[in-house]
């Protein structure tokens, strides 16, 4: 008895953990990857390719939701640096009717600059898999304003530089639209135009 007892919690334990699919992971406390330039972005820019020529830099390693670094060479006043997570979605982005994660990095840099990482994780095996990752600009040169799933696609919404009023803001954005290919995301359609608030 005891032992049925004992595989039938193996069963439900296990049952809930590939029910709860891509929830599962623990995306406060993990390991993500990084390459190309930490400052200058103007544009959303996928990474990861060998192709681009970007370099390979160090995993961002978050614990907490963070990986910061306190400056308090500045006296009194405390400068934070590194990469936080901002949010986490679960939506079908790949059109394959299963959630995947919509993970979003904020990188300060101790000054006004900062800039978003996105990365988008499916579930393979019980394990989490990189199917892509990118960073937007730098505030109102196309900065992150939202990121989301709609209908089995990806959808990115960046502040639009022509409408900026200072480097901090900008009144409207630009939404585009990815379709995941199998290996990739690639935009389609044509670029929609929103009130920023």
């Amino acid at each position: 008895m005891r032992r049925f007892v004992i595989l039938i919690s193996i069963l439900f334990f296990s049952g809930l953990a590939s029910a709860q699919g891509i929830r599962q992971v623990d995306f406060k406390n993990f390991t993500y990857p990084l390459s190309g330039p930490l400052l200058g972005h103007n544009d959303l820019k996928w990474l990861g390719d060998p192709k681009d020529g970007y370099s390979k830099l160090k995993p961002i390693h978050l614990v907490n939701g963070e990986e910061l670094i306190k400056d308090s060479s500045y006296g009194d006043y405390v400068v934070l640096s590194g990469f936080m997570l901002q949010s986490v979605q679960y939506v079908d982005v790949t059109g394959g009717g299963k959630e995947e994660a919509i993970v979003v990095l904020l990188y300060l840099t101790g000054g006004t600059q900062n800039t978003h990482y996105v990365y988008i994780y499916s579930l393979d095996s019980g394990k989490p898999k990189l199917l892509a990752y990118c960073h937007t600009g730098d505030r109102a040169i196309s900065g992150l304003y939202k990121v989301y799933g709609e209908h089995g696609t990806l959808v990115f919404e960046l502040l639009d530089y022509r409408k900026n009023h200072g480097d901090c803001c900008s009144s409207q954005f630009i939404r585009s639209r990815y379709r995941w290919d199998g290996s990739r995301f690639v935009r389609f359609g044509v670029p929609e135009y929103g009130r920023a608030k």
